[in-house]
């Protein structure tokens, strides 16, 4: 699987950070654009925006953060960061310009510093560097922003806040697979499952254990499988997908691995379902080949997924199994969700209420898949 390399000239921007809650440097290749909103002078706040081009509900988040930036103007100064390729983005920003400050991360060392796992995420900064809050974009309220502003007393210029360094270095352009899958084996530790859900192709970075579950729409403790085959893959799918193919099954058994299901006991939510009160498609809209969910501190939105799918997300949030009717029609059919999810109490009701769905947290039995290399 090569990768097409061009050989440009890159800016790395270094962030200058103050305290023991920030890095000391972190670096990004540089600011495609500086803010057509904010002033570049005297700021008490810093926001980075961690965001993609291909990520739905960061998209959206953007509308959000832009009226936040126009009540702003001149104490916060809002910067959007990606690790995509500037050409990539620059290519998106003339189908969709933005008002906003963007820069660009080099080789994703500012995500897995601040180790964003899950799009849009954000960190609140003071004019100093320490950090004041962290969440996603659509969780930061102008209340929020008052609330600081009102604690903060120190200022800094963009100028000040941010210095830059003149290096030469490689850009990997985008990879389009050729085959219907591509697995690739990886020398290095990947902590977090990147998933990228593009227009010709579903890539995703990450452990055998993680892109399985990813795929099956199965928690993470309900995969058992030895170490030494849970090592890290970068695979792709071509798209179109068949809708008919179990790609979790396609994947294992391209790996010549088998699995044995067996049940487990312990604390978990079931569901009970009536298909009746699930919304439509049309209650939200990010648009194809994007990112199908908003996670926040409190709430999870989804476009176009099945129950299934949401009860997956669900169970890594919760940090336990989720348990659906068996019923492919009530648990496969997609929908569009918004609901609450970290008091237990208010998820009930939303649920309930929203989409008929009674959620109860009780002693479940659940299945657990063993995956083992096949018999010779």
């Amino acid at each position: 699987m090569e990768l097409i390399r061009n050989r440009i000239l890159i800016v790395l921007l270094i962030f200058i950070g103050f305290g023991n809650d920030v890095q000391s440097q972190i670096k990004v290749s540089e600011f495609l654009q500086e803010s057509k909103i904010a002033s570049a002078e005297n700021n008490k706040l810093y926001f980075v925006d961690f965001w993609a081009t291909w990520c739905g509900p960061c998209i959206t988040a953007k509308e959000h953060l832009g009226v936040l930036q126009k009540q702003f103007p001149d104490d916060l100064y809002i910067v959007s960061l990606t690790s995509e390729n500037p050409l990539v983005v620059e290519r998106f920003l003339k189908k969709k310009p933005a008002d906003l400050a963007i820069a660009i991360d080099y080789n994703k060392e500012t995500f897995k510093n601040y180790e964003v796992a899950v799009l849009p995420d954000g960190v609140l900064f003071n004019s100093q560097g320490k950090v004041l809050w962290r969440g996603g974009a659509p969780d930061l309220k102008k209340e929020v922003v008052s609330r600081f502003l009102r604690q903060q007393s120190s200022k800094s210029s963009l100028n000040s806040f941010f210095s830059v360094e003149v290096i030469e270095e490689d850009i990997v352009s985008e990879y389009v697979p050729s085959e219907a899958l591509e697995i690739k084996a990886l020398d290095h530790k990947v902590d977090e499952l990147a998933v990228v859900d593009a227009k010709d192709y579903l890539k995703l970075t990450g452990s055998l254990k993680q892109i399985v579950g990813y795929l099956a729409k199965i928690y993470k403790n309900q995969i058992i499988l030895d170490e030494s085959l849970n090592t890290n893959y970068e695979v792709y799918f071509k798209k179109p997908l068949n809708t008919n193919e179990n790609l979790a099954v396609k994947l294992v058994n391209e790996m010549n691995l088998g699995v044995v299901r067996k049940y487990n006991e312990g604390e978990g939510i079931s569901f009970v379902a009536d298909a009746s009160k699930f919304w439509d498609t049309k209650q939200i809209d990010w648009g194809s080949n994007n990112a199908k969910y908003l996670v926040g501190d409190a709430q999870i939105k989804a476009d176009n997924v099945s129950l299934r799918d949401v009860a997956y997300q669900l169970a890594y949030v919760l940090d336990m199994p989720i348990i659906v009717p068996e019923d492919n029609l009530v648990s496969l059919s997609l929908h569009d969700w918004d609901f609450h999810y970290k008091f237990f109490q208010l998820m009930q009701s939303d649920l309930e209420d929203n989409f008929g769905i009674t959620a109860e947290k009780k002693i479940v039995s659940y299945p657990v898949y063993h995956i083992q290399k096949k018999a010779p």
